[in-house]
């Protein structure tokens, strides 16, 4: 393998560490990020040589560190997990939680 990587932008938006971030391959222009400062955010990558990406929404409702986060095949909906012990399922075109899921009693 002789590829190499190269860095083609950066996205700025969260004010803590991001966590996670999930990708679909029907939607190549969208990326959803989790971080530490509880929230998610909802980009569409614009791939400009001054600006690859704009996000489009911000989530919030986990009371801790959001650690992990996935998207459905159809881009209409995403799981995310977080150290408060729920997951959440986010209607991403409301910009709401449909569903929580509350049943773990540790981290």
């Amino acid at each position: 393998m002789n590829e190499s990587l190269q860095l083609r932008g950066t996205l700025v938006g969260h004010s803590g560490w991001v966590t996670q971030i999930a990708t679909n391959r029907n939607f190549p222009d969208m990326i959803l990020s989790a971080s530490r400062d509880k929230s998610l955010i909802l980009w569409k990558l614009t791939r400009e040589e001054n600006n690859y990406g704009i996000p489009q929404k911000r989530f919030h409702g986990h009371s801790h560190f959001i650690s992990d986060v996935v998207l459905s095949l159809d881009g209409h909906f995403a799981l995310s997990g977080s150290w408060d012990k729920t997951l959440r399922l986010w209607d991403l075109a409301a910009g709401r939680t449909t569903r929580r899921f509350e049943d773990h009693t540790k981290d």
